[in-house]
């Protein structure tokens, strides 16, 4: 059997290697001069086959079968020319190429060679189709390549470095999930399924106010017209645990039904240690801990949309998933007397035992009306979301003394049950209407949020558990909001380019609890204009100036009071007191053939919302809370560069130099912070081939010593990332490796106070490997296509 495998692989590879050949040509301009390091994609009905480049003498080659392909030149970000080829032999001879052509990429766009990285009027776009370091692996990891992101290995929480969190939305629409679950949601996203990455710092007015940093916009890929593929896919991942994920989708598009399904599986494990000291007068705590979890999720989503007419357009997005885990963390904590640094006594906390399931309910509706070919189309949507979770949070400590000998009556198991229900519903109206050379965009949003949890305590300290009474209550939290929004651009001139709008939001905010009288409703009218100019200074040059006021509302998270013990020493709770956070953005920006885009930004933002750990002094206990903490300023200067030095290597480097002031607005942090902190990243992607079949990337990071909007402190460190990926089979298998901290150096360090207590916290490093295999599958319908099929393949929908 096993020579029979072998003798069919080798008539395989037989026949392939048979039926294609290598191609040779040259491109030349009409005055004869060699059109150098240009790069030159073959086509077939749309479908990219091949990628190469020509060298310093116009001279190329390919490995192609015979038969009529398209041939599409492109040079500096300009498409320089197109033409169909009849590849009969292996000599394609001299193409020339007009000089006079200036096509730009905007007006024609091939999947599979976009820019890394492109400029936009409002948003920067990062293509992660050409970041060798994500391809196998997910949206996460898509994120923590892009430029201006910046992503806590500790809480995968995703921000803006200089300035805080930011909204995530897929496809246009905001993700309505806890932090945990939008995580492990994007951990299901594969990255060769995502379009691109929009880093918005200023949305424009039709965009949801909330996140004071701006918005992150994932684009999935659409299903080409007149085709179906799909992909399966696994990736293996160790870091100190082991972490798989299995992905599947398929996509159908013919006539007027467009499908797509996806399903997707998880078993993952993590874990993480860190250190923790805190000095107070007389002692010093110095904590080993270890944060060990498993989680397990499964989920499922369903596309389809249907063109009614060709100017009507309706369909549905369905998405399902549910997951449990386990928390299996310990640690210890030493208590030193001072100033003659004995040890006192330890502190062990244990959490195992502590458990959770949750699921998510994702529905859309939409309809889309175009009243005529130059962009007029009224978009209707329906959103329904519901988040659901059971927690037991579980924490069993004791004390002893330095000969190992239990504390009398210290020992004790602290439960916390939450059972959490959150339901949202979206209604918007959003119309585009240019009117000659003016494009209007006006409508409204309707979002009516019901978060309700319940919550239980439990304590035990020898026998079974008992209930505390006093901590049995039921929190509601209702949040709704009433959105208008109007924007209008205009092209001025011939250079010049202006875009401005003005959104309105009511927001009505209930609040109720059956205990701790707690009880209130609040309402919030405000405004939040956004401006752009652009200039066209040259072909290559351009320079726009934006402005954006933005709010970031706290959550249910940080609004519900359940006090949560770990031990007599720790203890976590929220805050119903806690106010929107507001923040006014400008950004000044240049950009050159989108190979160096320069942006000068300064934030402004006020009653910064953020979980404190306040240390008490006297008791020596810690309260995580949430409070409307400090306001900050920013200034900074961000340089991003795309070079491709010799056609086999690619060079994106990105540069984040900011001034950062930060002033704590509680007692408890009385003080300011100010400083000049520094991000570098240096991304390396080679091509090992002529057939472009083998890749490898290599990337370098480098982060300053400073301060951040957290009144945190930090040293500087540094992380090497390196990966290698083969396509094999027409392909259509695709093989990647990747390690991530390669030397472990990865470990900084952060220092904040509260109450005049010192509190260092450094994380583990630990080196990170991923392995993935991914299958791809396809067909191209060959249909006689009119002009009526390639507008609505061209409209997208939905």
């Amino acid at each position: 059997m096993r020579k029979l495998g072998i003798s069919l692989l080798f008539c395989f590879t037989s026949i392939n290697a048979f039926s294609q050949q290598e191609v040779k040509g040259a491109l030349l301009y009409e005055d004869n001069s060699p059109v150098t390091y240009a790069d030159i994609l073959i086509l077939d009905n749309d479908i990219l086959l091949q990628e190469t480049s020509t060298n310093e003498e116009g001279i190329f080659s390919t490995i192609l079968k015979q038969g009529k392909f398209t041939i599409r030149i492109e040079q500096y970000g300009s498409l320089l020319y197109t033409q169909e080829i009849d590849v009969n032999n292996d000599n394609l001879g001299i193409i020339l190429i007009p000089k006079n052509d200036n096509i730009t990429l905007a007006e024609t766009v091939v999947s599979g060679q976009k820019k890394l990285i492109e400029k936009k009027v409002d948003r920067l776009i990062f293509n992660p189709d050409q970041a060798e370091g994500a391809k196998g692996g997910n949206a996460l990891d898509a994120l923590k390549l892009a430029p201006r992101i910046k992503i806590d290995e500790n809480t995968d929480e995703v921000s803006i470095v200089g300035k805080g969190a930011v909204s995530i939305l897929i496809n246009d629409r905001l993700m309505q999930m806890d932090p945990t679950q939008l995580s492990n949601y994007l951990k299901t996203i594969r990255t060769e399924d995502i379009d691109k990455i929009e880093i918005i710092t200023s949305p424009p007015a039709k965009f949801d106010a909330s996140g004071n940093s701006g918005v992150i916009n994932i684009v999935l890929k659409n299903s080409k017209q007149n085709s179906y593929n799909g992909s399966l896919s696994t990736a293996a991942s160790h870091a100190n645990y082991t972490g798989l994920n299995y992905n599947g989708n398929i996509n159908y598009r013919k006539g007027k039904w467009t499908l797509s399904a996806r399903v997707y599986h998880g078993e993952n494990e993590s874990g993480l240690g860190n250190n923790n000291t805190v000095l107070y007068e007389t002692n010093r705590w110095e904590s080993n801990r270890v944060n060990h979890s498993k989680n397990n999720n499964f989920g499922t989503g369903l596309g389809v949309d249907y063109n009614i007419t060709e100017s009507l357009i309706t369909g549905f997005n369905f998405d399902y998933s549910i997951g449990e885990g386990k928390n299996l963390s310990q640690a210890k904590d030493n208590i030193y007397d001072l100033p003659s640094n004995n040890l006192n006594r330890y502190l062990t906390t244990d959490h195992n035992g502590t458990q959770w399931d949750w699921n998510y309910l994702g529905l859309n509706y939409h309809v889309i009306k175009k009243f005529d070919d130059k962009g007029k189309k009224l978009t209707f949507d329906f959103d329904y979301s519901n988040n659901s979770s059971d927690a037991d949070n579980l924490a069993t400590s004791n004390e002893f003394y330095p000969d190992h000998t239990p504390i009398d009556g210290k020992f004790q198991s602290n439960l916390t049950e939450n059972d959490y229900q959150s339901d949202r519903f979206n209604f918007s109206l959003d119309m585009e209407h240019p009117v000659n050379s003016w494009k209007m965009n006006y409508g409204t949003r309707i979002r009516i949020g019901k978060d309700e949890t319940k919550n239980k305590r439990f304590t035990k300290t020898d026998a079974d558990f008992i209930e505390e009474d006093e901590y049995r209550y039921q929190f509601k939290y209702d949040e709704n909001i009433y959105a208008f929004f109007y924007s209008v651009e205009k092209q001025i001139s011939e250079k010049w380019s202006a875009k401005t709008g003005l959104r309105y939001e009511h927001a009505k905010v209930k609040a109720f609890a059956d205990k701790e009288n707690i009880s209130y409703t609040k309402t919030y009218d405000d405004l939040f204009p956004t401006a752009y100019v652009m200039y066209q200074a040259t072909e290559n040059h351009s320079f726009s100036i934006n402005y954006s006021r933005r709010i970031n509302r706290p959550s249910m998270w940080h609004l519900n009071p359940l006090l949560i013990k770990l031990n007599d020493y720790y203890y976590q709770t929220g805050n119903p007191d806690v106010l929107p956070s507001y923040s006014n953005n400008f950004e000044f920006e240049h950009a050159y053939k989108d190979l160096f885009v320069t942006s000068i930004y300064m934030s402004l933002t006020n009653d910064i919302v953020g979980q404190i750990s306040e240390h008490n002094p006297t008791n020596q206990v810690m309260i995580a809370k949430p409070f409307n903490f400090a306001k900050s300023t920013s200034i900074g200067l961000s340089e991003t560069i795309n070079l491709k030095p010799i056609k086999w290597w690619k060079i994106n480097a990105t540069a984040d130099i900011y001034y950062i002031k930060t002033v704590g607005q509680i007692p408890s942090m009385n003080y300011s912070l100010d400083g000049i902190n520094g991000d570098f990243t240096i991304t390396n992607n080679f091509e090992l081939n002529k057939a472009k079949t083998l890749f490898a990337n290599y990337t370098y990071a480098y982060s300053t010593k400073g301060s951040d909007s957290d009144l945190d402190e930090y040293n500087d460190y540094l992380q090497h990332n390196a990966g290698i990926r083969a396509m094999i089979f027409n392909k259509k298998l695709q093989l990647s490796f990747n390690v991530n901290n390669i030397f472990e150096n990865h470990r900084p360090t952060y220092t904040s106070r509260t109450n005049n207590v010192y509190s260092t916290w450094t994380n583990e490093s630990v080196r990170t490997f991923r392995f993935s295999i991914a299958y791809n599958f396809g067909k191209q319908f060959n249909i006689e296509r009119s002009k009526s099929n390639q507008e609505q393949s061209s409209s997208g929908g939905g």
